[in-house]
């Protein structure tokens, strides 16, 4: 495969670096983080006036058919603006779930609000006493007559309380694993917000609804695949938002080398630092052309490859030595909450933690390979 970009993709890049140049800054990050929505809903709507949240969309619902590696593109330079919005959950996993699996009736309802930025979706998938995301979900949806009775908890659901649509993993009595589309007009939802390590809104959700079977997303006990899906598309999607994130760091660390004087020379002149500053770029030029990779066998249709598992497996180690360099180079300060460079490392943390483990996905880079 080619990794360069191609002129429209370059296009791509360069407008959205632009236009959150202008409109968004890290002292806005800082105050979104503390509001209860977590994103700015005036940028949302500019953002679907721009056509990113149905990028991937056909143009029968209101997208422009490009595909999930034009939106890894945005989501790095996303990234390095450190803008927080629920495109990851709505556009990365609930749009394409409901593409999938929803019928013509539910893809017409839900499709065009999603790109038009008038309704918000999230995927309700962890449960209490998981690891990570990547088991099958626990909680039941019993069958009453011509209804679904849903009563249980699910944990770390982003923009819970923001969202228009809650897409829910259950196992459907008698059946596998299924996908419930869940309005926020049902009754019988209840939010918890909890306190986050990587400033991104975070809920717990418990259920005691009884909805129509046709809030099903597809046929019952077939959404395994498409779960696993949604999940490998969110692993890569974060990691890209990491890349530019990091490229941002990358250009703080030098900037405070070049600047920090030390023994009356700037810091960045002493061969330790400078090294420091050598190994994130080469750590965040590899993880950028893994995620691309990943990204465009994921676009290809190829979501379960091998290259989506080394992005991950990779990934988790590149943060963790990004963002040590970047804390060696600027001492103390780092740590400090007034500097900009700890909103960074927490989210890169976040990302680390989440979507398996280094050692789960060397396990799939194995299996991949014929190694096990």
């Amino acid at each position: 495969m080619d990794l360069h970009l191609s002129p429209e993709q370059t296009l791509l890049v360069e407008s959205a670096r632009s236009f959150l140049s202008r409109v968004w800054s890290l002292e806005r990050t800082r105050a979104i983080e503390a509001s209860p929505s977590g994103f700015d809903r005036h940028l949302w709507l500019q953002m679907a006036e721009l056509g990113w949240l149905g990028i991937a969309l056909p143009q029968g619902f209101g997208g422009s058919e490009q595909t999930f590696l034009e939106a890894t593109l945005l989501l790095e330079e996303m990234g390095r603006a450190l803008l927080p919005s629920p495109f990851v959950p709505c556009v990365v996993v609930a749009a394409p779930l409901v593409q999938a699996l929803g019928s013509a009736e539910q893809q017409r309802r839900w499709l065009p609000l999603i790109a038009a930025g008038r309704a918000i979706a999230t995927l309700a998938l962890v449960e209490p006493g998981w690891r990570d995301e990547w088991r099958r979900p626990e909680v039941r949806a019993l069958r009453e007559g011509t209804r679904l009775r849903l009563r249980g908890r699910k944990c770390f659901v982003p923009y819970a309380e923001s969202a228009d649509l809650t897409i829910v993993a259950v196992t459907i009595e008698g059946e596998g694993p299924s996908v419930l589309a869940i309005d926020r007009e049902i009754p019988g939802c209840s939010y918890s917000r909890l306190d986050t390590f990587g400033g991104e809104p975070q809920f717990d959700m418990e259920f005691d609804v009884a909805v129509p079977a046709t809030t099903l997303l597809g046929k019952p006990g077939e959404a395994g695949a498409e779960i696993d899906n949604a999940c490998q598309r969110a692993m890569v999607a974060s990691l890209a938002f990491m890349v530019g994130a990091s490229e941002r760091v990358l250009e703080m660390t030098v900037e405070y080398a070049k600047t920090r004087s030390q023994f009356g020379r700037p810091i960045g002149s002493f061969q330790a630092v400078a090294h420091r500053c050598v190994d994130m770029r080469s750590d965040i030029d590899a993880l950028r052309y893994l995620v691309y990779q990943a990204a465009w066998n994921i676009a290809s249709g190829k979501v379960d490859a091998l290259e989506v598992a080394a992005a991950k497996a990779y990934g988790n180690e590149a943060l963790r030595r990004i963002y040590m360099n970047a804390h060696q180079v600027h001492g103390a300060i780092g740590f400090s909450m007034e500097y900009d460079l700890q909103l960074f490392t927490r989210r890169a943390k976040a990302v680390e933690l989440q979507w398996g483990s280094t050692s789960f996905h060397l396990e799939r880079v194995a299996a991949r390979m014929g190694l096990e």
